[in-house]
């Protein structure tokens, strides 16, 4: 189909849309041997700048290997982009990878739906131009509407759920976002109109020859892992929106079996691909996956969109410096992807960032390090060099690499750790890819690949998901392709965990062949860092009741009130009582919309806990037994004894609210935040005397401006407290506050002062905080939120963005710890500000 004729076939999807909905089968030709409806054939609106086939992409003509890295701009300020992006381009990639978070983009809840007054997408337009002019890379973009990624509410906006239709109703899915009822498919379809236009002007086709620009664009994410019916329905008007929107470079998705070989005439249309999560040694199997993912859509190449690269931490969990995935595993996924026909491979995360300001999804760490081959701070290590070494490789033979078929294949008498195959490209160069699964045991020898005969995979194929778990994963125990040359011979050399490629010329012998990857340049570390400062005293405040107070009326919302953020918020009530009701009333309960934490205090004194039981209230973390559960209409899941703590007469409570986090993919994901109701009662199931409440929106200290930069603590309250110099303080772990103190209130402040050495122009040195404390809050640095504290650990260092530090004799920088009480209160016992270890680099001419 000609270009002119595709363009025109695409603006109707419309009307085809309506025709499948009223009868499929008259839009697909049966083939009449096995009444199998036929694919029709990809068509794409500008086939010179891009288009694809089976092996690879075409952009301007040239067969290319997409060798993306993942980099969520929204996770590293702004002013440090440029010093990631150099590191990446350095490592030879040429595209960049980023979710787009509706959230993120459209903070507080439009008027309707074609309101669009509240997106501002200036930030990711931003990064698009800098990707695109400035490093002169690709883009690949993937706007959900639900991302994951650890991120809050997996990307959809909290105010969303005051759209959710009456899931009591039969026939209501267990999940309302991401099902195909109207209303969540409206409003998917109002963020795609709100973004897409963007995607569209930088999309490549609108560039000029040579130019850089969006390569691709993805719709939904990971849909297999929700069983949702009427994914089509979802897909088709996903689909219409990007089309509408002006979109016309090619359109993906991921984990998504409605597309994969779809023969619907839209669906057919986007092709799909895969997200590798490996075991430590089950690399080998990504070649099978591939080659099982190419069998199934031979008309689209091999994409990971998602390839391992490291893992998340979670409140209480590993952090992700401890996760497996080092150096060797990273190359050893890219190298078996390889193997089995990958020719597009996104490193996922290959920057890791920051939840700046308590973005990261319920019960996430600060930290998004992720183990990834460019660290939170901006560091690069092994797996970085390892990345670096593979893009040379991609770079020097990418022409015959993307075209080569071929796959695994039987290894003579080779020992049960090796895997390994050979790809044959057009002109008769050899790539033999091995890998040896083994973490112990060497592999040396001379053993012969037989390209002939194909294998299947040893044992199950697993996925990781997001808890840990492995996932059975089906593969196509015939796809792996085999070639007809003749068997051959090769002398090989694997350390534990190690894989290589060689590389024969044609008409050359195996021994002639070159391996790859190729060894890289160790960094330049400097001989000595700059030392840590260690912080002596610090001052302290409750935080004031004062502030901008306005009446509250129950059932509202914080997205309601234009709240959408992670901020703590506070409620009070008066209320006047006589002595017999203080005799009858011994509970405070309290209704929230998804099970947060609140702190209670009456009549100047702190309130019991009764639920949730302190330990759930101190961690402030997932709640996993209740994520399946609608939180009920009347239940109360903070509930506090008020026993000897009313008067007769007037009466004062306070409240602390603390937004735990957006889930991201179970029931709380579509929940709204802040108090719903609370009242007094002689029980715990409900309440006999509703309070009125008021609401002031932001914590007391904040509106008085504590956390601003110029903001001057004299008098006024402020208390001077000594901290530990002499302990070593702890770097990680669980459950390592200090532990001698109890609730005497409900959120505590402290500012801390410290001046950091000048900079050296020859080193590079990023920087952290490191404290040990009680309590669980927010922490600003010169007036940015630089995230959340849980003194449950593991994480006990905290990124400190180099842009966000001042340097030099004199120049001061300021701490801001606003800490909500535990059953520990809230102590900070030590801090410092430390150099990352192992992070320095001497800075290169």
């Amino acid at each position: 189909m000609s270009t002119q004729k595709w363009t025109a076939w695409r603006k109707p999807v419309g009307l085809i849309l309506a025709m499948v909905q009223i009868g499929g089968a008259m839009l697909a030709t049966a083939d009449e041997a096995n009444n199998t409806p036929e694919r029709p054939a990809k068509q794409f609106s500008h086939p010179e700048r891009i288009r694809y086939d089976g092996d690879c992409f075409q952009i301007e003509g040239k067969d290319t290997f997409v060798y993306s890295a993942a980099f969520h701009y929204y996770r590293t300020p702004k002013e440090l982009w440029r010093e990631r992006l150099d590191k990446i381009k350095q490592a030879g990639f040429n595209t960049i990878e980023t979710y787009v978070p509706w959230n993120w983009h459209e903070r507080e809840l439009p008027k309707g739906l074609d309101d669009y007054s509240q997106v501002d997408v200036r930030e990711l337009e931003a990064f698009l131009k800098l990707v695109h002019e400035e490093y002169e890379m690709y883009s690949i973009v993937r706007p959900g509407p639900f991302i994951c990624a650890e991120w809050a509410g997996g990307g959809y906006p909290r105010w969303l759920a005051k759209f959710i239709p009456d899931m009591s109703k039969e026939g209501m899915p267990k999940l309302w976002l991401r099902s195909d009822d109207q209303a969540h498919i409206d409003w998917s379809v109002h963020w795609y109109r709100a973004v897409c236009p963007l995607f569209a002007k930088h999309q490549l086709s609108r560039k000029k020859p040579g130019e850089k620009g969006i390569i691709l664009v993805q719709i939904e994410n990971e849909y297999n892992h929700h069983g949702t019916p009427g994914k089509e329905k979802v897909m088709r008007a996903l689909f219409q929106a990007v089309v509408d929107s002006g979109v016309d470079v090619p359109i993906f998705t991921c984990l998504t079996n409605e597309c994969r070989g779809s023969s619907d005439p839209v669906l057919s249309q986007v092709f799909d691909s895969d997200n590798y999560y490996i075991g430590h040694s089950k690399a080998g199997d990504c070649a099978y996956r591939m080659a099982s993912l190419k069998k199934a859509q031979p008309d689209a190449p091999g994409l990971v969109c998602e390839l391992q690269g490291g893992w998340f931490s979670t409140v209480g969990g590993g952090l992700s410096e401890d996760h497996y995935s080092d150096a060797k595993h990273y190359q050893a996924i890219n190298i078996m992807s390889m193997l089995g026909g990958a020719t597009c491979l996104n490193p996922y995360m290959f920057v890791g960032g920051t939840h700046f300001a308590g973005w990261g999804a319920r019960g996430q760490t600060t930290s998004y390090d992720y183990n990834a081959a460019i660290r939170e701070s901006g560091a690069v290590g092994d797996k970085y060099l390892a990345a670096k070494a593979l893009g040379g490789f991609i770079r020097e033979h990418e022409a015959r690499l993307v075209r080569a078929h071929g796959g695994p294949c039987e290894i003579e008498s080779a020992p049960k750790s090796l895997t390994g195959g050979v790809r044959v490209a057009p002109d008769g160069t050899r790539f033999v890819f091995v890998h040896n699964a083994d973490s112990k045991q060497s592999v040396k020898g001379t053993f012969t690949l037989k390209p002939g005969a194909g294998t299947r995979p040893r044992g199950p194929v697993y996925n990781i998901d997001q808890h840990g778990n492995k996932v059975l994963i089906e593969v196509d125990k015939e796809s792996a392709q085999a070639t007809d040359i003749a068997s051959f011979a090769v002398e090989l050399s694997l350390a534990p965990m190690d894989s290589k490629i060689l590389v024969i010329e044609p008409g050359k012998k195996a021994g002639q062949g070159s391996w790859y990857p190729k060894t890289q340049k160790d960094i330049a570390r400097p001989q000595s860092l700059p030392k840590s400062v260690r912080i002596a005293t610090a001052l302290k405040q409750e935080d004031p009741s004062s502030g901008e107070w306005k009446p509250f009326v129950d059932g509202t919302s914080l997205s309601e009130m234009m709240v959408s953020d992670h901020r703590y918020v506070r409620y009070k009530s008066q209320v006047t009582l006589s002595a017999d009701e203080v005799k009858a009333l011994s509970q405070l309960n309290i209704r929230s919309f998804s099970r947060d934490m609140i702190n209670a205090r009456v009549n100047g004194k702190v309130a019991k806990r009764l639920s949730p039981d302190t330990k759930v209230a101190d961690i402030a973390g997932r709640h996993l037994k209740t994520s399946f559960e609608r939180i009920g209409a009347k239940e109360y899941d903070n509930q506090f004894s008020v026993e000897g703590l009313l008067q007769a007469g007037e009466n004062t409570i306070e409240l602390v609210y603390e937004n735990i986090g957006h889930e991201h993919g179970y029931v709380p994901m579509e929940q709204l935040s802040g108090v719903d109701h609370a009242g007094l009662s002689a029980s715990s199931d409900d309440i006999q005397n509703p309070l009125s409440l008021q609401v002031s929106l932001d914590l007391g200290g904040v509106q008085a401006g504590w956390t601003a930069p110029g903001f001057v603590a004299k008098g006024n309250g402020w208390q001077k407290v000594a901290l530990d110099t002499e302990m070593e303080i702890p770097r990680k772990g669980r459950e390592l506050q200090p532990k001698d103190q109890t609730q005497d209130g409900l959120l505590t402040w402290y500012r801390l002062e410290f001046e950091l050495p000048a900079e050296d122009p020859k080193v590079w040195v990023p920087w952290l905080l490191r404290i040990n404390a009680s309590g669980n809050g927010y922490m600003w640095i010169n007036g940015h939120n630089i995230g959340r504290h849980y003194q449950h650990g593991q994480q006990r260092d905290y990124f400190l963005p180099g842009c966000w530090l001042k340097f030099g004799q004199g120049q001061k920088n300021v701490m801001m710890l606003g800490l909500r009480q535990t059953s520990h209160g809230a102590q900070l016992k030590a801090a410092e500000i430390c150099p990352y270890p192992d992070a320095a680099e001497v800075i290169e001419d």
